[in-house]
């Protein structure tokens, strides 16, 4: 219809305008990168390097391959992956990784969810959302936490990310393009910079892709609402600022589902979620005689994302707040955000604008990290690093907004919308750098992948 046929075009190149809005900004970061990292020549080895690998699982990718091939890709996978270890081995990190090792520790000392943030004075019970700890926790029990056992564990949820994306693109009639996205997921940069570390947007992707296949195939009954609901309450136990892509992805695809198809998934789906999280509500009603639907850092967040020194990415708590209890530093913190919101109003436009083309157009935080680790990373090392991770990224946001109006199925568009109008609707308003919007890099692969295929047969039974 001409109508369907216009909304089409309209979602497309909108899409299209904002990947070529943050490619723009990468490609104008590139001198403030190469001044902030220096340059080396060894950078240039590293590029060819990778896509020569990358290459070479495109050729044996042609058609399904046999034994030999995919063991021939899981060695050079083992390797990549095992050198960028050596660059966290013996090093201790920082942020999120280091207070994940330390929430799993904690859990196996018997101490509880609970973790004493120095920079906030006092000890916190639900700062982090608990899935990701319980599981480190778990392998921690097992195989320890070092970084080898670490490493181990990042690579199994990658393959099963690796494996939902295979299974995405077939479904929606690509199986060559399945199979090459899912070979570019698992030796990614930023996917590369954080296997080795306590880092959870690999379980994020896993659960992501996991809530967009179950819109997609859609199960009759509790089957389906099982499908949908358990990965969606595991997702805001994982990272709650993306649990909204459970209802994002059905919305956007109301036009092909239904709207009543998208009402009875949802609500099914949405009450098994609710059981999925009561265990977590129970304990926090037990520990703040409070109701704590995620966690209580979404105030804090709100200030990092909004404060007059913000940049988008971390920083130290205004130093007064030092102390108070947990609930109380919250509703203080957010106070202090909302006051700053209200009073600098087009500072607040600017500096949202800002954080989106920053964190969706440039991608150098596993070298930033990699430094801000101990003992010092050779500056050397960040120079020939730091190029990889950027115009990989850039890569993929021109290839996958040069094709997006071709030969890519509009329901891969859609789910890419959605995730986009996750970022504008939920994301940008708080803490918010590169590693919030990892989530979007399997869909811009599958799309980047398409474009290097035969025109798209149709499936049977996509939406």
């Amino acid at each position: 219809m001409p109508g369907e046929r216009r909304t089409e075009r309209w979602v497309t190149l909108s899409l299209q305008a904002a990947l070529a809005l943050l490619l723009l900004y990468g490609l104008t970061a590139i001198p403030a990168l190469a001044g902030q990292w220096g340059t080396s020549f060894t950078s240039v080895g590293v590029v060819a390097g990778w896509i020569a690998l990358a290459a070479t699982g495109f050729h044996m990718l042609r058609d399904r391959p046999g034994p030999a091939p995919l063991a021939a890709l899981g060695l050079a996978l083992v390797v990549m992956r095992c050198a960028f270890a050596l660059l966290a081995v013996g090093r201790t990190s920082t942020g999120d990784p280091n207070s994940y090792l330390n929430l799993a520790k904690g859990l196996l000392a018997g101490h509880g969810l609970v973790i004493y943030e120095p920079f906030f004075g006092s000890a916190w019970r639900a700062l982090f959302p608990p899935l990701y700890p319980l599981l480190l926790a778990g392998w921690g029990a097992l195989f320890g936490f070092a970084t080898p056992a670490v490493l181990a564990l990042g690579t199994v949820v990658d393959l099963v990310a690796a494996w939902l994306l295979y299974r995405l693109g077939t479904r929606l009639g690509g199986a060559l393009a399945a199979r090459r996205a899912a070979w570019l997921y698992l030796i990614w940069p930023s996917v590369l910079f954080s296997a080795p570390l306590a880092q959870k947007e690999s379980l994020c992707a896993v659960l992501v892709l996991a809530l967009a296949l179950a819109w997609i195939d859609r199960r009759p009954g509790w089957r389906g609402a099982l499908a949908l609901g358990l990965p969606a309450g595991l997702l805001a136990l994982t990272q709650p600022g993306e649990a909204p892509l459970a209802a994002l992805f059905g919305l956007v695809l109301v036009g092909r589902i239904g709207l009543w198809g998208v009402l009875l998934t949802g609500l099914r789906g949405g009450l098994v979620a609710v059981i999925v999280l009561l265990p977590w509500w129970v304990r926090n009603a037990i520990v703040f005689h409070a109701f704590v639907p995620l966690t209580t850092a979404g105030e804090a967040s709100l200030w990092i994302g909004n404060n007059p020194e913000a940049t988008g990415n971390w920083e130290p708590p205004p130093p007064e707040l030092k102390g108070i209890p947990e609930l109380d530093y919250g509703k203080r913190i957010g106070g202090l955000a909302r006051e700053w919101i209200v009073t600098h109003p087009l500072g607040f436009v600017r500096l949202t604008l800002t954080k989106f083309v920053r964190a969706g157009g440039i991608a150098d935080f596993g070298v930033d990290r990699l430094v801000a680790m101990g003992p010092p990373f050779p500056r050397v090392l960040a120079a020939a690093l730091w190029p990889l991770s950027l115009f990989a990224h850039l890569g993929m946001l021109g290839g996958a907004a040069a094709k997006l109006g071709g030969r890519v199925p509009f329901t891969l568009v859609l789910l890419i919308a959605a995730c986009g109008l996750q970022l504008l609707l939920f994301g940008v308003w708080f803490e918010f750098g590169e590693r919030h919007r990892e989530f979007v890099t399997p869909f811009l692969l599958l799309a980047l992948c398409w474009s290097f295929t035969l025109p798209v047969e149709k499936a049977s039974h996509a939406p």
